[in-house]
């Protein structure tokens, strides 16, 4: 049976703590079984702003959907229902909480043991010494389009692959029903009520809202309330099996053609592109990269970049 909360039923769990660079919240949505690891973990993060969090990596793939306020995850501005997806092993930050301070929940399909900071050296040396490690992240926006008549389903452009990642943004018409995507091919899926309320076994639930549905469970029917319904619907990718190394290849490219990847996060910096963005021409080779720059998904400096290999 899925598992559902909304904020109402779960407020009286929000804890404050000082940190050194603000005020913290946490609001725990879903609590992973005590003696299952394989199980869903979902909980609210909220600061004052200037707080930061700090360059760090999780043991467990996760999403991030930012509710409330706004701020930068390294380079990445942050808007309200931005969706934020790391792999496993994936460096990411630092975070600053902005101006309107920044709440943001962190869902994840199974129990992880917590932040795992770059500068420890020894989670540093954790990552870099990992065998078969895939890192990637992005971020992304949904579109809640106006249903038409009953529901419509977008599909997110770049939260998705092969192994079962895929993100939706889904309005449901006033009083209307409609099906989420089928959860089967996942590792498990998350509903996220943004707008409006979800009507589910005999209850209303406002947003802010948080299911979890298991792959083995279906499709979860969505009955909107008066005001309609917007829901993120995010799926986790299957456990792959690692696969064997791939044969050794040779970086190559003339200046001005080259790619440089980051060891850390695998953030790639092209030189036919450039980093405008950053001041960065297109075009500029490498080695006129100011020694000032860093990688915006993690904050590497130059120095964890080595040139892309290609086949």
């Amino acid at each position: 049976m899925p598992q559902i909360a909304s904020f109402d039923d779960v407020k009286a769990t929000r804890k404050e703590r000082q940190v050194p660079t603000g005020t913290a919240w946490r609001t725990n949505f879903i609590d992973p079984e005590e003696n299952n690891p394989v199980s869903a973990q979902a909980f609210l993060v909220e600061g004052t702003a200037g707080r930061v969090i700090k360059t760090h990596f999780h043991d467990y793939d996760q999403y991030q959907v930012i509710v409330s306020g706004g701020g930068v995850l390294g380079k990445h501005e942050l808007q309200v229902n931005a969706v934020h997806f790391s792999r496993k092993y994936t460096p990411y930050g630092p975070i600053v909480f902005g101006e309107q301070q920044l709440g943001f929940l962190t869902l994840r399909a199974h129990k992880d043991p917590g932040a795992q900071y770059l500068e420890d050296p020894e989670k540093r040396s954790k990552l870099m010494t990992l065998e078969n490690r895939k890192p990637w992240q992005a971020t992304e926006l949904p579109k809640f389009h106006p249903t038409t008549p009953d529901a419509a389903l977008h599909t997110f452009t770049d939260l998705k692959a092969e192994d079962g990642l895929a993100s939706f943004s889904l309005s449901v018409a006033s009083n209307a029903r409609a099906l989420a995507p089928d959860p089967a091919h996942s590792n498990g899926q998350y509903l996220i009520i943004v707008r409006g309320s979800l009507h589910y076994e005999g209850r209303e639930y406002k947003a802010l809202s948080v299911a979890f549905v298991k792959p083995q469970e279906g499709p979860f029917e969505l009955v909107a309330g008066s005001e309609g319904l917007d829901v993120l619907v995010l799926h986790f990718p299957r456990e792959v099996v690692a696969k064997a190394a791939a044969a050794p290849q040779v970086a190559k490219g003339a200046p001005g053609t080259r790619t440089w990847q980051c060891m850390l996060c695998a953030f790639v910096y092209d030189e036919a592109t450039g980093m405008p963005h950053d001041g960065v021409a297109p075009g500029t080779p490498w080695e006129d990269v100011p020694e000032s720059w860093f990688c915006p998904d993690c904050s590497a400096s130059k120095s964890d970049f080595v040139m892309a290999l290609v086949e």
